[in-house]
């Protein structure tokens, strides 16, 4: 499966997507030159801007990731999610307009992840 952001890109005009895209680029550099510590402050700052969505995702989620590496899984399957929920509340996609790949995307984001 090919990088969500390459699904996001044609819109990153639309402000919230390239808020999104941001995110997930900042949360990236953080883990990948192991800034655990930033990338943390990072997600608690993902967690209060989208508090509502972060509530439900626990609830669904209840397994709270315990090392640096889950918690970066955790946010970026999370971001990945709100980035599908923002195209589909927007009307930019439909469920019926969405390929297999962007189909099997949203699948992954609706499951718990083990």
């Amino acid at each position: 499966m090919s990088d969500y952001l390459n699904f996001l890109e044609p819109y990153k005009d639309i402000r919230e997507i390239s808020d999104l895209i941001d995110e997930v680029k900042k949360l990236r550099e953080c883990y990948y030159t192991q800034q655990y510590d930033k990338m943390q402050e990072h997600i608690n700052k993902l967690m209060l801007k989208y508090l509502a969505e972060t509530m439900t995702w626990n609830a669904i989620h209840p397994i709270r990731p315990i090392t640096y590496q889950e918690a970066y899984i955790n946010a970026e399957v999370f971001l990945r999610a709100k980035g599908i929920h923002i195209l589909l509340d927007k009307g930019l996609k439909r469920r019926d307009q969405l390929t297999s790949e962007e189909l099997a995307l949203i699948e992954s984001s609706i499951s718990p992840t083990e």
